[in-house]
């Protein structure tokens, strides 16, 4: 169903996340390993939180990768959108549902990552 200006958030939102968020991540991974390539940074690998944090080039490389992750928290955000105004109200709760779950996973992960 689409909206007063044309924009149907089941296909038009979810191809649009899709299609900006991975632009956006492989850019911000395109930029860290150039600088890193000039820079010369390369000391094995470490959780994506420390590189976040650590600064540098590998920081645009986590963020990159933080980003590229988060993708599927905004095609189910655009989804759970869709769903709810075209009246789909069973197949909105359990995209809701099921984004409750993912970012549950992430929080857990993120905070399993810090305690060991």
């Amino acid at each position: 169903m689409s909206d007063r200006d044309g924009f149907d958030w089941l296909s038009d939102g979810i191809a649009a996340v899709l299609r900006i968020g991975t632009l956006v991540s492989v850019g911000i991974i395109a930029v860290g390993y150039v600088i890193g390539l000039v820079g010369g940074v390369g000391d094995g690998q470490r959780p994506l939180l420390e590189l976040i944090g650590g600064g540098g080039p590998l920081t645009m490389l986590g963020v990159g990768l933080l980003t590229m992750t988060l993708l599927p928290v905004g095609v189910l955000a655009a989804a759970s959108i869709g769903f709810a105004r075209s009246g789909e109200r069973s197949r909105m709760l359990t995209s809701v549902a099921v984004l409750g779950l993912l970012l549950a996973s992430l929080a857990a992960a993120a905070l399993l990552a810090q305690a060991g």
